[in-house]
């Protein structure tokens, strides 16, 4: 039994041993498996993606300069010569010249027609109505001062005299002219050649005058010019710079007034009392001494530029009387006259017959072309027309350059 004790007391030593040697081996292999597996090699780190380039902005093409829009002034220096010196003309013409007169403003000869006779109803219908459509209208103008020069008396009735209308109140004058106007407008008619604003009863004058004292002269005229404005028919003063005390009639010789200094302190009060730009004035064919040397005050820039212009700041439109009267016609043809008057600075040239316009425009583009009559002048006449018409210098360029081509 000791032996058996023995025995198996030796066979657990032997096994313990055998145990502890396999555990000491196992461990010493884990931990060489342990230090021959090798350490994670560090994951480098991301290189940064380089941020792409911005694109650049396709540079812009730029927007093509617009072409400034031609000024007025711009288009009215294209427009032919013959249709801008057209514009400044006024012929008077009688009824049995009215076709004449249509023809003439459709060409762009004329801008203008003063009456003479007694036209019809009618007949003013058939002129109006042939320009209605016309590009530049033609503007019909008359004489309608009351008493013995009232052409369309026939058709609106009598008006008296300025020596009569000085006795009525003021306020009957100006609703008087107001309800005339009213009525020219009616007829196509829309400007008056009056009032007369002579201060005096001289020769060629008489009872066209409403006084010898210019004051009232100018409480009466201006009455006149009210009722007109008022109407919408353009007044236009007459005869500068005074007729009233001229020697002579105008239509039969060339007259002299008092000197300039009388002229000052009695005829030229009206015109500094009454006129404003949105009126005309009539020039009168007159010689005054100590202005205009020998010439008529018509064909003076003495008168002209340096009186109304310049000391009186008158910048309205300024016509001639009649070229046709004796005054002008003794001494100098039509188209001579026409440069002379124009180039005194002169807007309007008034002539007495349709069939002189043809041979005076082919005078007026050779004294343009050689220089004696001023381009300058003639377009600063015809802008005033053209905005008393109330015609875009522009739009004329377009119509007339279609009509040539």
């Amino acid at each position: 039994m000791r032996l058996r004790f023995f025995l198996s007391q030796v066979l657990i030593l032997i096994a313990l041993s055998c145990s502890t040697s396999i555990n000491q081996e196992v461990s010493s292999t884990e931990g060489r498996e342990q230090d021959e597996i090798p350490e994670a090699t560090a994951t480098p780190e991301a290189t940064a993606t380089p941020e792409p380039t911005a694109t650049p902005e396709p540079t812009a093409t730029p927007e093509p300069t617009a072409t400034p829009e031609p000024s007025e002034r711009e288009c009215l220096s294209k427009v032919p010569r013959q249709h801008l010196l057209g514009q400044l003309i006024m012929t008077l013409a009688y009824p049995n010249d009215f076709p004449l007169v249509q023809q003439l403003s459709k060409n762009h000869e004329i801008g203008f027609m003063g009456i003479l006779g007694s036209p019809s109803r009618q007949e003013l219908g058939n002129l109006n109505e042939s320009s209605h459509h016309a590009p530049i209208p033609l503007m019909i103008a008359s004489d309608e001062e009351g008493g013995r020069v009232q052409r369309l008396r026939a058709e609106l009735g009598v008006l008296p005299s300025a020596s009569v209308l000085s006795s009525v109140p003021l306020e009957d004058i100006e609703q008087m002219f107001l309800e005339y106007g009213k009525d020219l407008l009616d007829l196509g008619v829309s400007i008056a050649l009056a009032p007369v604003v002579d201060v005096g009863q001289g020769p060629g004058i008489g009872d066209r005058s409403f006084s010898n004292d210019p004051q009232s002269v100018i409480r009466n005229a201006g009455a006149v010019i009210s009722g007109f404005e008022q109407a919408d028919v353009l007044p236009v003063l007459k005869h500068f710079p005074g007729h009233g005390r001229a020697s002579q009639d105008s239509h039969f010789g060339l007259p002299t007034t008092p000197s300039i200094e009388s002229l000052r302190e009695v005829d030229l009060l009206p015109y500094q009392e009454l006129l404003k730009d949105s009126h005309a004035v009539m020039i009168g064919h007159l010689v005054v001494p100590g202005l205009t040397g020998d010439l008529p005050a018509s064909l003076s820039s003495a008168v002209i530029e340096g009186l109304l212009r310049n000391e009186l700041s008158f910048n309205g439109l300024v016509l001639t009387d009649s070229l046709g009267m004796g005054a002008i016609s003794d001494r100098w043809s039509i188209p001579e006259a026409a440069v002379m008057a124009l180039s005194a600075g002169v807007d309007i040239i008034m002539i007495s017959d349709p069939s002189q316009v043809s041979t005076l425009l082919d005078w007026l583009e050779e004294s343009l072309e050689v220089g004696e009559l001023k381009e300058e002048m003639v377009l600063n006449s015809a802008e005033k027309v053209f905005a008393l018409k109330n015609v875009d210098p522009c739009h004329f360029l377009e119509t007339i350059e279609t009509e040539i081509n």
